[in-house]
């Protein structure tokens, strides 16, 4: 079964997070909000397997992603997220 850290860890190697994204709903939110070590331009993530997760651990991690593409819409790092590839 899939768990939720390791859902955020993954977003987190897609973006290059630092050191101190803390794996958590929290981390995952600060890390959407900042990204100021990437370059500017869209960051395309690559939506996550959610299937093993619980239903209300997949809607947080839903309401975090939404959140960080509504947000991120002004920004130098607009969030797009892709489907899976494979």
């Amino acid at each position: 079964m899939t768990d939720r850290r390791a859902v955020i860890r993954g977003l987190y190697r897609q973006v290059a997070a630092p050191d101190w994204a803390a794996p958590n709903l929290d981390g995952l939110a600060d890390v959407l909000r900042d990204l100021s070590w990437l370059p500017p331009g869209p960051v395309l993530l690559e939506m996550p397997d959610m299937g093993g997760l619980a239903p209300v651990d997949r809607d947080m991690l839903l309401g975090v992603l939404r959140s960080a593409t509504a947000e991120s819409a002004g920004s130098p790092h607009p969030i797009r997220i892709v489907a899976a590839h494979g």
